[in-house]
């Protein structure tokens, strides 16, 4: 999985303050995206362990209520084996965001 930015905080991406993981890849292609730059899955860099510790880091913070997943459209096929792993590890090491 590629992913283009974590935002560690962030209000306009769901409610009470966020970690918005941005996720590469879209074929949806909507018109009017107003992020086309993620349509390409290979955009952007691998989602490693620096990343995942970087989403931790900000997940910690007790402001931070919970994770927003965007791009892109996080859910395409290629992203979803990554994705489940990232989230069980998430909900393991914050149950309650």
């Amino acid at each position: 999985m590629n992913y283009l930015s974590i935002t560690p905080c962030d209000i306009a991406n769901g409610q009470g303050v966020r970690t918005v993981l941005w996720v590469s890849g879209c074929s949806l292609h909507c018109p009017g995206c107003h992020n086309p730059e993620s349509h390409d899955r290979y955009a952007g860099k691998p989602f490693g362990e620096e990343a995942k510790k970087e989403l931790f880091d900000a997940l910690s913070k007790p402001y931070i209520r919970g994770l927003t997943l965007s791009g892109g459209h996080p859910l395409e096929d290629y992203n979803l084996e990554d994705l489940y792993l990232l989230l069980v590890d998430v909900k393991k090491n914050f149950p309650d965001k």
